[in-house]
């Protein structure tokens, strides 16, 4: 059977209740820490166990868990036992837009921050954590079919203008400045990394730093060099990291598909000699 601890701030506790209630009526066992926590225990050391004793982390993402002191030390203690177990137990469930801490902006995510598309990705938790719901294997005729990449393709990033008043002069040369140019919104996990894989290696003799910060990309230049160079270099590299994220996705869901596939099949392959044993 499988079970998940719930890490979250106590402003969130509406929310991780609502979903307790889904997993718990789904068959999973659910640790959340008003049910698990008594008068007198440790804090620390309840929190430990729970964390230890369960399968799965479910940290769900908001402003409010971001900035929590006892949800960082939560996603701390998962994240060692994930790296010891050597497999992914750390699940991140974003209800809100928010600053995804460090340790997180790698893995993908399930996007709870529309309400409207609770249902779409609730089967991907269970998913996650080894369980097919009869309506993800069922799906309403009325509702259109998406493969899973589809599901889970980013929305497309651009440069939509300039914030002038974060504009400020480089510490370590008084020549050039920092240009913070505004994202359409802010970037999933993974984006950054394709684009600053984007920006490796110099395209002409004017190449400049550039790099993320929060929902803005910034290019450290001369004033007179931004709409000759740097604005359109910017442009193409936001689309390059756009185009490889997709593609990263894509690959990682079909390498997913793959090992599902194969995990089935092995399933099948042992049944079918296990059926013939004899007991007579």
């Amino acid at each position: 059977m499988s079970s998940v601890f719930l890490s979250h701030n106590s402003k969130d506790k509406p929310w991780a209740r609502e979903l307790a209630e889904h997993l718990t009526a789904d068959g999973v066992v659910v640790w959340l820490d008003e049910a698990e926590l008594n008068i007198g225990d440790s804090l620390i050391e309840r929190i430990s166990e729970g964390i230890e004793s369960m399968e799965f982390v479910a940290a769900i993402l908001s402003p409010n868990s971001i900035a929590s002191h006892w949800v960082q030390k939560e996603l701390s203690l998962a994240m060692s036992k994930e790296v010891r177990g050597k497999k992914i137990t750390v699940l991140p469930l974003l209800i809100e837009q928010c600053d995804l801490p460090a340790s997180l902006k790698d893995k993908l995510y399930a996007d709870f921050t529309n309400p409207d598309n609770f249902e779409r990705e609730y089967i991907k938790l269970l998913r996650a954590i080894g369980i097919v719901k009869r309506s993800d294997a069922q799906q309403s005729t009325l509702q259109p079919q998406h493969s899973p990449s589809q599901e889970r393709e980013p929305k497309r990033l651009k440069i939509v203008g300039i914030v002038k008043e974060k504009t400020q002069q480089d510490p370590e040369y008084s020549g050039l400045q920092h240009y913070y140019f505004q994202l359409s919104h802010y970037p999933p996990p993974g984006w950054e990394e394709q684009f600053m894989r984007a920006r490796q290696f110099p395209r002409h003799t004017m190449w400049r730093e550039a790099w993320v910060a929060g929902d803005c990309v910034v290019v450290k230049c001369a004033l007179d060099e931004l709409e000759r160079y740097h604005l359109r270099d910017l442009k193409e590299d936001v689309e390059t990291a756009n185009q490889s994220l997709v593609q990263e996705i894509a690959a990682a869901e079909a390498h997913l598909i793959y090992e599902e596939e194969q995990a089935e099949k092995a399933r099948k392959e042992r049944d079918s000699v296990l059926d013939k044993l004899k007991f007579d």
